[in-house]
């Protein structure tokens, strides 16, 4: 019976939270959060999640909105301009910004120069990193792995140069798979 009462009463939570229940409805489900920690936690969460969302007075539309709306529609503005009207613009006072670095040659120029300074600095530790000994170990190695055509390439010098020394050619997978 509870876990039917306790479900029925976090149906009611988000709408109390909210403000839209009445007082005959809000009563017996503040009662409820006293008595069961579960639903009273179930409760506190939502609340908690409610502070990432704004509230609707966070998103009142700023002062004189409507009636620069009415006045622009009564105008006969259709809004399908890609520049909006005068009237339209709000009444704020600007500061003036700081220089965009396309503005301020000498800007530009330092950013230009500080950048090329890092990719500089990043391709010399590149080719640093490249050159230095990979660690390795008894099993382990962080040495690039030949690849199979670097590795015939290899079995292959090797065998010429066995030939050339009158060596006898080592018997190969191949050689004795044909015997």
């Amino acid at each position: 019976m509870k876990s039917s009462t306790c479900h029925t009463i976090r149906t009611l939570v988000p709408g109390y939270m909210d403000g839209e229940l009445s007082e005959e409805q809000a009563s017996p489900l503040r009662q409820h959060l006293l008595s069961c920690p579960t639903c009273r936690n179930a409760a506190q969460d939502l609340g908690n999640l409610s502070h990432w969302f704004p509230t609707p007075e966070t998103l009142a539309p700023p002062a004189g909105f409507a009636a620069r709306v009415a006045r622009a529609a009564f105008a006969g503005e259709g809004g399908q301009t890609n520049k909006p009207s005068a009237p339209l613009r709000p009444q704020v006072e600007s500061t003036p910004a700081a220089p965009l670095a396309s503005e301020d040659p000498q800007l530009r120029r330092f950013v230009l120069g500080l950048t090329s300074v890092a990719a500089a600095l990043l391709l010399s530790l590149a080719l640093f990193m490249a050159q230095e000994k990979q660690p390795s170990g008894e099993e382990l190695s962080a040495e690039p792995i030949p690849t199979a055509l670097e590795e015939l390439d290899r079995l292959n010098a090797a065998d010429s140069l066995n030939r050339a020394k009158g060596v006898q050619e080592m018997p190969t997978a191949r050689t004795l798979k044909n015997r």
